[in-house]
């Protein structure tokens, strides 16, 4: 059966329905259940949590926290379950990843949040399609992989980009594309920072001993483990391939660095010994030779002009140029 969606976003009179939907849920079979969704922001839902949830003091604590790192919490027969995922809000940066923690049991889930989480939104619309989670695991099913797909296309999307810019490291604007790349790394290692853990939460859900679990879906958990791996393995190798760019980046930089001084290091070893001898012969003493000659400028002259053909081919001759 479809869940009983209560409390979407905590509004005053969900409150109040959240209330009388508590016996009621007890008199469906045991694929029914209602699911809780709060935001935490409200003191409604703080307050409901602590006084009508039933629920112990750490769970609590841990539902009603809007910051924690991914982990899970076996209690009796029920799970926390403290999960990050992308941030797809409006004027936020994607891998400033929010906080969804769920509470599930057998007849209840408990979802909440400090920002808007989109994998839950769509799970909203799925009720309201028609095509919602069954029961609970399904719920749970549906939430990792609307999380994980979200990350995995991110990545993707990421290791495009890092393709791009192995490609536009010869032709592309230097100061532009090396802030590209540290950007790009930077997200790359936040986004690992939060999958890592989240990742061991997976593997330790697939262990834990949970009756509403049967094997298939521990297969699909197992799979989202593996798939969380994946995507540790692949933001190093984004980690990985940036710093090469990065890397080559600054060769390419510094070639060119190294090449106009040389092209410098020439032009001022050509014109050294010119502007000796044109310093030497402007000086105002006397005894300057040819300061009584008109010749005397033309063949000073052509006296530079065939210092600079004797450097040209020493240059040449000895591949400095």
């Amino acid at each position: 059966m479809a869940a009983l969606i209560t409390g979407y976003y905590v509004e005053k009179e969900y409150i109040k329905k959240m209330d009388s939907l508590t016996e009621e849920i007890s008199n469906k079979n045991e694929d029914s259940f209602s699911w809780y969704h709060l935001n935490v922001l409200e003191s409604e839902a703080k307050e409901w949590l602590r006084e009508k949830s039933g629920l112990s003091d750490i769970v609590i604590k841990e539902l009603i926290s809007e910051e924690t790192r991914p982990r899970v919490l076996k209690d009796e027969d029920g799970i926390l379950l403290n999960l990050r995922g992308l941030n797809l809000n409006p004027d936020s940066d994607e891998e400033d990843m929010v906080s969804l923690h769920m509470w599930i049991e057998p007849g209840r889930i408990i979802t909440t949040r400090s920002e808007r989480v989109f994998t839950i939104d769509d799970i909203d619309k799925s009720y309201q399609s028609g095509d919602g989670p069954r029961n609970t695991a399904d719920f749970l099913i549906r939430v990792l992989d609307g999380v994980i797909d979200r990350i995995s296309d991110y990545i993707y999307d990421i290791e495009e980009q890092i393709d791009e810019m192995e490609e536009e490291v010869l032709t592309a604007e230097r100061s532009k594309l090396r802030s590209m790349i540290s950007e790009k790394r930077r997200e790359a290692v936040i986004i690992r920072r939060y999958i890592v853990p989240q990742r061991e939460s997976m593997a330790r859900l697939y262990k834990e001993r949970i009756g509403w679990l049967d094997e298939d879906d521990k297969e699909y958990i197992y799979e989202f483990s593996n798939r969380s791996i994946r995507q540790i393995e692949e933001l190093d190798t984004i980690r990985d391939r940036a710093a090469l760019v990065q890397e080559e980046l600054n060769n390419k930089i510094n070639d060119q660095m190294n090449r106009t001084m040389y092209i410098l290091s020439i032009v001022g070893s050509i014109f050294l010994p010119l502007g000796f001898l044109t310093g030497l012969f402007g000086i105002n003493i006397g005894g300057m030779p040819g300061t009584e000659s008109s010749a005397a400028f033309g063949i000073f002259s052509v006296l530079m002009l065939a210092i600079i053909g004797i450097e040209y081919w020493l240059f040449k001759r000895n591949d400095w140029i």
